[in-house]
């Protein structure tokens, strides 16, 4: 887990702070939050699910920062980890 990462869905606080999420450890409110969150990076990486699990993980700034994925060696890990669990057509 991140440091400093919350619950299940492992946010980080300034991401609950900007989604108003009341209790990051409340097992529904963290899962719902964490969905929304990846929704909007979904949303403003259009739809690239690649770039949208390196936002979640690394955060946005990071995405653009790099101008994609960024080098990061947790952030490439766990974006390949997760499209590796993803069917072919996703």
């Amino acid at each position: 887990p991140i440091s400093g990462a919350m619950g299940l869905m492992q946010i980080m606080p300034e991401t609950a702070d900007m989604l108003h999420l009341d209790d990051p450890f409340n097992l529904a409110q963290n899962v719902d939050m964490g969905a929304k969150f990846l929704k909007m990076m979904l949303d403003r990486f259009g739809g690239d699910v690649a770039v949208a699990l390196a936002a979640y993980n690394a955060g946005p700034a990071a995405v653009d920062k790099a101008g994609g994925i960024p080098p990061i060696a947790e952030t490439l890990q766990y974006v390949s980890r997760i499209l590796g669990e993803l069917p072919i057509a996703y």
